[in-house]
């Protein structure tokens, strides 16, 4: 059988290519609380290679306790795919879905057999319509699937994020990705942390996953703070087993949409939630995790104060002030800093000692300033970033994180006055190489242009005219450009008498 085929092959490819780990997308703090619906497009079991009809649509039912504002909702669909193959554009409830962001998991050198997920934002629709039946349709991998019988699955969710006012100091975090289970890696882990809990009721989390056997449990476990998991639909042997809390259906076909009560798994002042899946046999694929717990947490700030640029380098030292002026518990040592110029990276950082609520403290580093970004830019710093625009450490509000910082590194720096083209190394040249400049001109006192030099300019002029005959002693005028400004003065040419 091809599932059979599928545990053989994983155990003799180095590694999944494509395949994305699972990690924080979005987080909600307050007065917030979650749910989830979708389903499955397989009709049976997999694992019988002469049978492989899937559907193109089904449908979910959106239950959210009492009247509450939706605050996000989150469209997740999955099947069996290469690039080529997957279909990333799907309707909901009549509207059309188009992928903002996928991850592939390919198992074999060629990718030419393949598993897919695809996300969208659908929070307009899911506001739109509100509590009532969901149908994913137009998700057709009927054209390939033959390839894939005895192996195929197919299915959706939707993580919906909504206000509840009877709560307060409640963390939902989203996590999502597309990391497989089985094979060559039997094992997943994600330590979470930066927070404290103060309350260990009402404390939950759900996963999202593919290709789960209800028939397959060898060595599979879901443990949470080093305690197996299991609930009435997911035994402690087999936690992922086409079962769906929301629906309370045991027939959800090559997926699972499993929710676990964790107050029993958490204590109040619990710092780490540490999450183990271990498998020997079931290949199971994680697209989506949810957390909520009541906590506490702190929230970084960032606070550009100045810098120090050293003349005629691309050496600047930078300081910064790291705050929790509104945190309700510390903000942990080594929360990392990443500085930016343009999106691009240029430097990190981290912080060296815990900031305690309503404090701060001063921080610097020295960066070393790539020449494409000339000699004047934006220095963009993030708290709580570690290097790819994602943090380690939940805040109360993730969108205060970042500052600028306009950089001149030659600020301060006077331009060279003289050249003396004794080649002793000490002002043999007219050096502009911090400016870069566009193009350069020399003019003699009567105004007459004596030297030019286009793009490349770092130093070349050592008292020569065009032609490269040496001018005689006296003070020259210049005048060159840049991207940020058009530059003019005067230089002073001594040539030694021989």
């Amino acid at each position: 059988m091809f599932k059979n085929l599928l545990l053989v092959v994983t155990l003799f490819v180095t590694q999944f290519v494509f395949s994305q780990k699972i990690s924080l997308y979005k987080q909600f703090y307050g007065s917030y609380d979650y749910t989830m619906l979708g389903n499955t497009l397989n009709v049976q079991a997999n694992g019988n290679a002469n049978l492989c009809d899937i559907l193109t649509s089904s449908s979910a039912t959106l239950n959210i306790p009492g009247t509450k504002e939706i605050a996000a909702a989150y469209l997740y669909w999955s099947g069996v795919g290469n690039p080529k193959e997957a279909d990333l554009n799907v309707k909901l409830n009549n509207i059309e879905v188009q992928a903002e962001r996928t991850n592939f998991l390919a198992f074999s050198t060629d990718e030419k057999y393949a598993y897919f997920s695809a996300f969208a934002d659908v929070t307009n629709i899911v506001k739109q319509f509100g509590e009532t039946d969901y149908d994913l349709s137009d998700l057709d991998l009927r054209k390939h699937i033959a390839k894939y019988c005895g192996g195929n699955y197919v299915g959706w969710s939707i993580t919906v994020v909504y206000k509840d006012e009877n709560i307060e100091n409640n963390l939902v975090a989203v996590y999502d990705g597309f990391e497989n289970l089985g094979g060559n890696n039997p094992n997943i882990n994600i330590v979470l942390d930066g927070f404290r809990i103060t309350n260990a009721a009402n404390s939950k989390i759900s996963f999202l996953a593919w290709e789960g056997d209800a028939t397959l449990a060898s060595g599979e476990e879901l443990r949470i703070n080093n305690l197996i998991v299991s609930n009435a639909l997911n035994p402690a042997n087999n936690a992922f087993n086409c079962t769906n809390t929301y629906s309370n259906s045991t027939e959800m076909w090559n997926m699972d949409l499993d929710q676990y009560d964790l107050s029993s798994f958490v204590k109040v002042d619990d710092t780490v939630l540490d999450i183990k899946v271990t498998t020997a046999a079931d290949v199971v694929l994680f697209n989506t995790i949810v957390l909520s717990v009541y906590s506490v947490f702190p929230d970084a700030t960032i606070k550009a104060n100045n810098f120090k640029n050293y003349c005629h380098t691309r050496t600047v030292d930078i300081d910064y002030t790291v705050g929790n002026y509104k945190g309700n518990h510390p903000l942990k040592a080594q929360t990392p800093i990443a500085f930016y110029i343009n999106d691009e990276l240029v430097g990190r950082d981290q912080t060296t000692q815990e900031i305690t609520e309503g404090n701060d403290a001063i921080f610097s580093t020295t960066l070393n300033i790539p020449e494409k970004f000339g000699y004047r830019f934006d220095l963009e710093i993030r708290v709580d970033d570690t290097g790819n625009k994602k943090g380690i450490v939940y805040e109360i509000d993730e969108e205060n994180n970042n500052t600028k910082l306009h950089v001149n590194l030659t600020k301060d720096c006077p331009i060279q006055k003289g050249v003396s083209a004794n080649f002793d190394g000490s002002n043999d040249g007219f050096d502009l190489s911090i400016y870069a400049p566009d193009y350069l001109k020399i003019y003699n006192r009567y105004g007459k242009e004596v030297y030019k030099h286009g793009k490349g300019y770092t130093y070349q002029w050592v008292g020569q005219d065009n032609n490269g005959k040496d001018l005689p002693t006296g003070t020259y005028y210049y005048v060159f450009s840049t991207p940020f400004e058009t530059i003019t003065g005067y230089i002073y040419l001594i040539k030694e008498v021989k």
